[in-house]
């Protein structure tokens, strides 16, 4: 009855919120993903039941949070509170250090603590970033070091902090390369995927796991080129009912990274979530292996690889990309947008992707006097002001000012059901003056009448 009733709160919370604001509706709730729905939060409710006191660790402790925050699961702030008090407790009792090789450790938590609000930079006195200064200590696990590290660093447009005595610094461009560095080539020459020890062979889990990392770099050619035979060596391992297999055993965790890498590209996993459901059993969560019965690691790797599904299909968004979190109310990474000499207030927060800050679209056109629509069919947003319109498509490097095709650096997308699109661009297409104080990280737009 706790469990019914906790889906059935969630699916009131749904429908509530349905209709509030700018909300780009999609086809989530159609009957197509029914299932998946229900089995994620199915799952959620059997994990907040089965990990009451999540703690540090690669079981019971960041996925559960990672997972829950992803899935939009009702959590009590005081689960995710709690969790982080035992964070702070442990960090302060080890003296900050929670391993001497696995630094993955620390990626994992910096990606938790980021999804539920907090500052990674002041977790009990430590920062969390400065783990990750050492390009050495990160390298010490192989290819997951770096893979974990450039998605920890990513999740929030993190910068790599100045740490005295490293004389091996970590870059964003060091863990790209060393990750290409590690592409499998096969015994014809043929190079494509990635796994775990080398070899002429590739891992559906490690080959997921990289194409995570490296997908939020895929304006760069060579990266697109390794992304490209990723996916197809990915095709080349996956069974004929979407599973995978990884040293000779199918396990869900597989078919889990391969899920996540391809939301993260923006490519359909249907066919591998209807593979990943058949380890589901209500009410009991998922198997490692079909047929062993319930797992836990599996279950909490599982309900990560459903909230991604989701995320891609109603935002268009990689499970791993937080820029919307606010980090607690005083946020020193917040941006601000003031208009006229008016701060702005968004149900949404502004957030950075590749140097260009994106804010929520209607808010902003409505403050500067225009009108704005939602086509859902095309996932097209209107602003019209007078004989002004700007028109942007979900997912898109081009827009339309005044019936004229215009080129933008980065495209609107969908968050948290707002559709954020690039704030000069939107500003001055209707004709505002924008100017941006990287110190203060406020963005200041004069429209005169």
């Amino acid at each position: 009855m706790k469990r019914i009733t906790a889906v059935l709160v969630t699916v009131i919370m749904v429908l509530s919120s349905a209709g509030i604001g700018f909300a780009e509706t999609n086809t989530w709730n159609s009957t197509e993903y029914a299932g998946v729905e229900a089995a994620m939060n199915d799952t959620a409710n059997y994990i907040l039941e089965n990990v009451p006191a999540p703690a540090i660790g690669s079981v019971g402790g960041e996925w559960s949070v990672i997972g829950l925050s992803a899935s939009g699961y009702p959590v009590p702030k005081e689960y995710s509170d709690s969790y982080y008090n035992r964070v702070e407790n442990s960090l302060k009792e080890n003296q900050g250090i929670l391993t001497q090789n696995k630094y993955t450790e620390y990626s994992r938590l910096i990606i938790a603590i980021t999804a539920i609000g907090k500052d990674v930079a002041n977790v009990g006195g430590y920062n969390l970033l400065e783990k990750l200064a050492d390009f050495d200590n990160i390298k010490k696990q192989g290819i997951n070091g770096p893979v974990y590290a450039l998605i920890a660093l990513d999740c929030h447009d993190y910068e790599i902090p100045k740490v005295a005595g490293i004389t091996n610094v970590t870059t964003r461009q060091g863990l790209i390369d060393y990750i290409l560095d590690q592409e499998v080539t096969n015994a014809n020459g043929v190079k494509g995927g990635f796994n775990l020890s080398g070899g002429t062979v590739p891992d559906a889990d490690i080959t997921g796991m990289a194409l995570q990392a490296l997908s939020a770099y895929q304006e760069n050619a060579v990266v697109a080129s390794a992304i490209d035979r990723g996916i197809q060596a990915l095709s080349t391992l996956e069974n004929e009912d979407g599973t995978y297999s990884s040293w000779g055993v199918v396990t869900s965790e597989s078919i889990v990274q391969v899920i996540v890498a391809k939301a993260a590209l923006g490519i359909d996993a249907g066919r591998n979530i209807a593979g990943l459901l058949k380890y589901y059993e209500i009410g009991n969560g998922f198997e490692h292996v079909f047929g062993q019965g319930q797992n836990l690691l599996a279950t909490e790797q599982s309900l990560y690889a459903m909230a991604a599904y989701k995320l891609n299909v109603t935002e268009n968004r990689s499970i791993y990309n937080l820029n919307h979190v606010i980090i607690n109310e005083n946020d020193i990474n917040r941006i601000h947008v003031i208009l006229n000499g008016t701060e702005l207030e968004f149900d949404q927060a502004p957030i950075i992707t590749a140097g260009r800050t994106l804010v929520p679209m209607r808010a902003v056109f409505e403050s500067l006097g225009a009108e704005v629509s939602w086509n859902d069919t095309l996932k097209e947003a209107t602003g019209t002001l007078g004989n002004q319109s700007v028109i942007l498509r979900i997912g898109s490097k081009t827009a339309t000012v005044n019936g004229m095709t215009t080129a933008l650096d980065v495209p609107a997308q969908i968050v948290s059901s707002r559709t954020l699109a690039p704030i000069r661009f939107v500003a001055e297409s209707l004709d505002a003056v924008v100017d941006w104080d990287s110190v203060t990280r406020t963005v200041y737009i004069d429209k005169k009448d």
